[in-house]
């Protein structure tokens, strides 16, 4: 098989993918961002956010070795 043929059977299947996302997505209500706006979040819930906090705790967890025994 060639390169070519390889690389259109990837990107055929990646779209199948990507098609099965956007319709299972849409099944369960989820809409995508389309404003900048969207990703503020209700002021609300957001006013005292500590992003700094957040980004800590963030990269306090990823760094952590896991709990799982390597197998």
């Amino acid at each position: 098989m060639t390169t070519s043929l390889k690389d259109a059977e990837r990107e055929h299947e990646a779209a199948r993918a990507r098609a099965d996302l956007l319709r299972r997505a849409e099944a369960q209500g989820v809409k995508p961002f389309t404003l900048l706006e969207d990703f503020a979040g209700d002021p609300e819930m957001t006013a005292d956010f500590d992003v700094d906090a957040f980004l800590r705790q963030v990269r306090e967890d990823r760094d952590r070795p896991s709990s799982r025994s390597a197998e």
